[in-house]
């Protein structure tokens, strides 16, 4: 447990001050430059191709990246984990999300960058436009319950449907979130970057799967400390 945590506050370091020096290098500098134009021509583009359909698609892409679509689902698949005394899962699960939202709220207290000048097509929360949260959440979650559940599948075909569902949600959640005004290209990149980050403190903090090795190792240990019956030689009694 000191391990884990400790390795949680050292991975929270190490990734708040990696997210908040990139955000105050694009807005004190970068920006002012190609890649700021990049970042404008994005949004213009994603502006021009706006149509109904796909402005309901957006929205749907932000929904399952939302605050309380994130909290429902982990809250669900944890309580499930520790009914199966899978403590480990569960911890990692809550490590990567906790790692996540808490370099979040420190990056946007710091870099205060506007969102996208073009209509958004959201109500905008009071947390600046770097980074992206919604990818974040969708990868530290989405990814996090890939690890989780793919050794447990046995067929090739499962696995990669689950890694591609697990990576499509991120990217799509990203694309929504540009498309609709909310964040630059370069904020839904240092989200995806922060998803991807918390999950590696957690896997190394903890690690999925653990409890399920940890049982089959002490099954292991305990089988180990049965020794076979010692054979006795004839005539060796007495």
């Amino acid at each position: 447990m000191r391990f884990a945590l400790g390795v949680g506050a050292a991975g929270y370091l190490v990734l708040a001050s990696l997210l908040v020096g990139i955000g105050l290098s694009l807005t004190y500098g970068l920006l002012q430059g190609p890649l700021g134009r990049w970042d404008e021509s994005v949004n213009d583009w994603f502006l021009a191709r706006r149509t109904p359909t796909l402005n309901d698609w957006s929205h749907a892409g932000s929904l399952i990246a939302m605050t309380g679509t994130v909290v429902a689902i982990a809250a669900v698949v944890v309580i499930g984990l520790a009914l199966a005394r899978r403590w480990r899962d569960a911890g990692f699960l809550v490590l990567a999300l906790a790692i996540e939202v808490s370099v979040f709220l420190t990056t946007t207290l710091v870099v205060d960058r506007s969102r996208p000048t073009v209509p958004r097509l959201e109500p905008s929360p009071p947390t600046s436009s770097f980074p992206s949260g919604h990818t974040a959440a969708s990868v530290a979650l989405y990814v996090g319950l890939a690890l989780l559940l793919s050794p447990h599948l046995q067929r090739p075909a499962l696995r990669a449907l689950l890694w591609a569902v697990a990576v499509a949600i991120p990217v799509c959640v990203a694309l929504a979130r540009v498309y609709a005004g909310m964040h630059h290209a370069t904020d839904v990149i240092a989200g995806g970057l922060l998803g991807v980050g918390a999950l590696m403190v957690a896997t190394y903090a903890v690690g999925p799967g653990a409890a399920q090795d940890d049982g089959n190792e002490q099954g292991r240990t305990s089988l180990g400390t049965h020794r076979p019956a010692e054979s006795v030689a004839p005539g060796a009694a007495s």
